[in-house]
């Protein structure tokens, strides 16, 4: 029997347009999906302007988390706290620090505002400090870096390492907790990434950090409590440190930061 329905026509050239309707179908409700995260996306040129492109964001939808109650997607964390403007006046243009370049939480000091919640294992804060996760301890042969000094990136001294921060959950050292001695933030308290800090050994008891001058850990950004790390404060504190690569003296590469257009709502 012959396969054509018509002269011009046949079931093959039927299953190829089929197919070729299906996968564009698959690739439009794909990337539809991959829209309940981190959209709408706001441009600052002009203000705040929300971004969706195409398609259009997914209609809201409620997940069970794995720790407890619900979550809508797409959901909406609040507004930024990014202090930057455009430098140019085009959508995307490149974004300039205003003020202190070290606070205003651009480039790599940019950050997701996470739930301000800590992560939860079994019921209980998944990062915790050694005082409260008694049954954790350092490693027989490691350095305990608990006492050693904090020297900053000019070796100069900022600190006392006082505590271990752990991640039960991937069981790695997660933060040092360093008692500053700084006379402008004389006693407080602030957390360290394990990935900034250059730590020594018996024979040489310093821990290095070569992100941040000695002022800076000033403005480290403190937790809302003394025992317990919310996701958006991990994300916050590691920032900070990130931002230190380039913006510790001021100007990026040595270079002075060129003068932003003045946008509104784009402080």
């Amino acid at each position: 029997m012959s396969p054509a329905l018509t002269g011009h026509l046949d079931a093959v050239q039927i299953l190829v347009a089929i197919f070729f309707l299906f996968f564009a179908g698959l690739i439009y409700v794909l990337r539809r999906e991959d829209k309940r995260e981190g959209y709408p996306m706001l441009d600052l040129t002009p203000a705040d302007r929300p971004i969706q492109g195409f398609p259009e964001m997914p209609p809201p939808k409620i997940y069970n988390l794995l720790e407890g109650g619900t979550t809508q997607m797409p959901h909406h964390y609040g507004s930024s706290l990014m202090r930057g403007a455009p430098l140019l006046r085009f959508p995307g243009a490149p974004l300039v620090p205003l003020g202190d370049p070290m606070l205003a939480e651009l480039g790599p000091g940019a950050y997701p505002l996470r739930k301000d919640e800590p992560m939860l294992m079994d019921g209980e804060p998944q990062v915790q400090p050694l005082r409260t996760a008694h049954l954790w301890k350092v490693s027989k042969g490691d350095p305990d870096p608990r006492g050693m000094r904090v020297l900053d990136s000019r070796a100069t001294p900022v600190g006392t390492v006082t505590d271990l921060w752990i991640d039960r959950g991937v069981k790695i050292l997660r933060y040092l907790e360093i008692e500053l001695s700084l006379p402008e933030a004389q006693g407080a308290r602030v957390l360290l990434p394990i990935y900034y800090a250059d730590i020594g050994t018996a024979r040489r008891p310093r821990v290095r950090v070569r992100a941040l001058l000695a002022h800076q850990f000033a403005d480290v950004p403190r937790l809302a409590s003394h025992d317990e790390i919310t996701a958006r404060e991990e994300d916050r504190v590691s920032a900070y440190y990130a931002n230190g690569f380039i913006f510790s003296r001021g100007q990026p590469g040595g270079l002075p930061l060129p003068r932003p257009l003045a946008v509104e709502g784009a402080a």
